[in-house]
């Protein structure tokens, strides 16, 4: 696996792992406890991998 690949597999990783703490935050937790500053620190997070993902992407091109 190249760096490249292994680094777009990290940042999506990071997108599940923000999706999880979200989804936790918002109450599916055992207590259905909401932690609002968490659950926004998760959707900021996710969006700002988002748009790194995608700058990525554009900015280096893998090799046909």
């Amino acid at each position: 696996m190249s760096l490249r690949l292994f680094h777009r597999f990290f940042l999506v990783l990071c997108l599940a792992l923000f999706a999880v703490t979200g989804y936790w935050a918002s109450g599916g937790n055992a207590t259905a406890l909401v932690t609002p500053w968490l659950l926004y620190g998760s959707v900021a997070g996710a969006a700002a991998v988002i748009g790194y993902f995608v700058w990525h992407v554009r900015s280096v091109r893998l090799p046909a």
